[in-house]
């Protein structure tokens, strides 16, 4: 019971910790959309949409990337906000949740850089901080404390002592 009780104390920290920077992760992710959404001029959007009915070519552009932007990194930041619930609460699904997370990020800041890069000279520059920030949760996801978290649990028996293995 002992060994149980410290194995539980000294997985809380590397849980907690996960938790911490996946909720991080939703703030910044939903910072890069709402940060991309307020650069647009939306009185200008407006103006130029009454008065002709079209929009300047820029700021077409300016408004597809936003929404590029809003829907490439928005599923991601919702997901990562339940894994780091599901972390919170040590459910074995937040850890392929957060590892979801970590994929479908650098999946959508490759799309990004791709479908941006040669068309214009736009330089997505959040990308690569959010690159190095998911390369870092792998590491880290991977580590051995935080595995071991959620091997404990399986490992426990119904009275609470743990079953060699």
């Amino acid at each position: 019971m002992a060994k149980l009780a410290k194995t539980r104390r000294k997985s809380s920290w590397p849980v907690r910790a996960n938790s911490l920077l996946l909720v991080l992760q939703t703030a910044g992710l939903g910072g890069i959309s709402a940060y991309s959404i307020y650069q647009i001029d939306w009185q200008q959007v407006q103006q130029q949409a009454e008065t002709d009915g079209t929009l300047s070519p820029e700021l077409t552009t300016a408004i597809e990337h936003t929404a590029v932007t809003v829907f490439t990194l928005g599923p991601p930041a919702v997901l990562a906000l339940l894994a780091a619930l599901g972390f919170l609460f040590l459910f074995r699904i937040g850890w392929l949740l957060a590892m979801t997370v970590q994929v479908l990020t650098l999946l959508a800041c490759l799309l990004l850089y791709s479908d941006w890069r040669p068309v214009s000279d736009w330089d997505p520059v959040f990308i690569y901080p959010v690159m190095l920030y998911c390369i870092v949760m792998v590491l880290y996801l991977n580590s051995s404390d935080v595995r071991a978290a959620f091997h404990v649990r399986l490992r426990t028996g119904a009275r609470g002592t743990t079953r060699e293995p």
